[in-house]
């Protein structure tokens, strides 16, 4: 089933509480990010040849001490002659340490020579700015402001640990304030820069029913309106396996903006289509006389662990921690060759 968030019971009701306060600056934008040297150009090239690639491998990368807050900067390895050498990040938001949060690079959970990128997140220590809660936040990002991007496809490997299970017997009648896990977020415009019309099309990871799913939404990133929000209650996200996760973008207005998420169990081989959203990309109010127009994604933490302290709280308080892997990331500027028009 996939519908509209507002239109289900439990938890994901509780979820969209939460982004009411998220919406009015409660739990904005990458504040912590180092300012981009310069800007990153997405061509627009074939969705087999992406213009940006990682497999979170020692030799791709370069660390900072624990404590700072961008912890590690990835090389670019795609070997096209386009490609451009920009890097992606993955940085914290202050205060915190490596006992409430950190990023590694670890050995693959599901055994054999591989290295992922490891999310590690125990302890709510940063002000909400919400009556008196806190919340937890590491996430990636690039060196600069995405260019010309109307049109995203990237391809990586999730891997849900288990502890992430402990989130589904969250108590119904337990504080109801951001009940969510963000994993990515695309951004029209910063907030955090005061540029004009901001707006994020976030998805998130919620409880329902006894097991863990997605819901997406497309927001402003100033006040409470909502573009189009969706939750697919049919499909049940596997934990404890590696999956394949396909996302494409294209900017656009109600009819023509799109956002598609495919995920491939990669046990079974099965792919299934989790959402296929036609609707905007990027605030409306952003094509009104005097407006800047139609926005493309600017910026993008392509992999995210962001939650409130009723989430890392109650997990950590069940005897397990909020924690996430991923693997082989790569992105290009075109819509998928084969994928729906």
């Amino acid at each position: 089933m996939i519908g509209k968030l507002k239109n289900f019971p439990g938890s994901l009701l509780i979820l969209a509480v939460g982004f009411c306060a998220m919406v009015t600056g409660q739990a904005g934008a990458s504040q912590t990010q180092a300012p981009a040297p310069t800007a990153t150009q997405i061509s627009p090239i074939p969705t087999d040849e992406q213009s940006f690639m990682t497999g979170y491998e020692p030799n791709e990368a370069s660390a900072n001490p624990p404590g700072e807050v961008t912890w590690m900067v990835f090389d670019n390895i795609s070997r096209l002659k386009q490609s451009p050498a920009w890097p992606m990040s993955v940085f914290y938001e202050t205060p915190g340490n490596v006992l409430d949060r950190r990023a590694e690079i670890v050995n693959d959970p599901a055994g054999g020579n591989n290295q992922v990128l490891h999310y590690w997140l125990k302890n709510a220590v940063i002000p909400a700015g919400y009556q008196s809660h806190t919340k937890g936040r590491i996430q990636t990002g690039f060196f600069g402001p995405l260019v010309d991007a109307r049109e995203l496809y990237s391809k990586q490997r999730m891997y849900i640990h288990p502890d992430m299970s402990l989130l589904t017997t969250y108590p119904l009648g337990a504080d109801p304030w951001w009940i969510g896990i963000l994993l990515t977020e695309y951004w029209s415009n910063a907030a955090w820069l005061g540029d004009p019309n901001p707006s994020r099309i976030s998805m998130t990871m919620s409880p329902f029913n006894g097991n863990l799913h997605l819901s997406m939404i497309s927001h402003s990133a100033v006040d409470s309106r909502v573009f189009w929000e969706e939750a697919n209650l049919s499909y049940a996200l596997p934990v404890g396996e590696w999956l394949t996760v396909e996302m494409g973008y294209k900017m656009g207005n109600a009819s023509e903006g799109r956002m598609v998420v495919i995920i491939t169990k990669e046990s079974t081989g099965e792919r299934t289509t989790v959402f296929d959203v036609t609707g905007w990309t990027y605030d409306p109010l952003a094509d009104a006389p005097g407006g800047p127009g139609p926005l493309p994604i600017t910026h993008w933490n392509a992999q995210k662990l962001y939650t409130s302290d009723n989430v890392i709280d109650w997990i950590r308080n069940q005897g397990g921690v909020a924690q996430m892997y991923w693997d082989d990331f790569g992105l290009s500027g075109a819509w998928p060759v084969g994928w729906p028009q």
